[in-house]
């Protein structure tokens, strides 16, 4: 595929091969077993977490690389379209039964009980981590790009929006009964210039925590998967297949 330089020469491309159906056949990748281009991040937490905090979930989770493409977005301000980079990262979220911890010890946490049915809220923060100061992008819904999303990965995915429903029951891999859950998530207006990124997701498991803050406060932290990225800052020759994975992803508290 030729180097685009500029966005508006993008969306024509974009245009283009997927009318021609050419997209489709360059970029997707089936959901059926982990290809070399996906990343796992598997649903564990320590039997310390399980004591802690009775009715404790967490996904397994399925990324394809963080991609972006140039699409026409109409300016809510002007009501022209407009061609802009969309960021994406589509997913498959399952829930996955935990290990029971070996010695039961009383429950610590005195947080809210948890809501019944448990539910699942994505939410994805993508945070520049070079230059002066970070640069804070939220996730947001996109009709506009969430159908030619759709068109190019051949599935229909949902935003973070739509996502939103009851968690599934738990389930190992392969069962019959086996609930996944499709998403993407999609970020505009992402600095150009910037090297380092690093993408936050909460709502794959409804872990939390405690911590005393440095004015003795107690703050509540929350189950968070991290990932980190790497590519070349060029806003005149922006190539997606330059966004690189920095490091393994894992789950922290945040």
């Amino acid at each position: 595929m030729p180097v685009i330089n500029d966005a508006h020469s993008l969306c024509k491309l974009t245009r283009t091969l997927l009318a021609s159906g050419l997209w489709l056949a360059l970029s997707a990748t089936g959901w059926s077993q982990i290809a070399p281009t996906e990343i796992q991040v598997e649903a564990i937490a320590t039997g310390e977490e399980i004591s802690a905090q009775p009715g404790l979930w967490v996904m397994e989770v399925d990324f394809k690389p963080l991609r972006f493409l140039a699409i026409d977005v109409t300016n809510p301000k002007t009501g022209q379209k407009e061609p802009k980079y969309i960021w994406y990262m589509v997913y498959r979220a399952y829930n996955r039964p935990l290990a029971s911890p070996a010695t039961k010890e009383p429950p610590q946490n005195e947080l809210d009980q948890p809501v019944l049915p448990p539910q699942f809220i994505p939410e994805f923060t993508l945070v520049t981590t070079d230059g002066d100061a970070p640069k804070i992008y939220q996730d947001q819904v996109i009709p506009e790009a969430l159908a030619v999303i759709n068109r190019r990965e051949r599935r229909a995915y949902k935003s973070s929006v739509t996502a939103v429903a009851n968690v599934p029951p738990a389930v190992e891999p392969g069962a019959p009964d086996e609930e996944g859950i499709y998403g993407v998530a999609m970020f505009t207006g992402i600095d150009p210039e910037a090297d380092r990124y690093t993408l936050y997701m909460t709502g794959f498991s409804n872990g939390v925590q405690t911590t005393d803050a440095p004015d003795g406060t107690k703050v509540v932290q929350h189950r968070t998967i991290e990932m980190k990225y790497w590519r070349p800052g060029d806003r005149f020759n922006q190539e997606e297949r330059e966004i690189r994975l920095d490091s393994q992803p894992r789950w922290i508290y945040r």
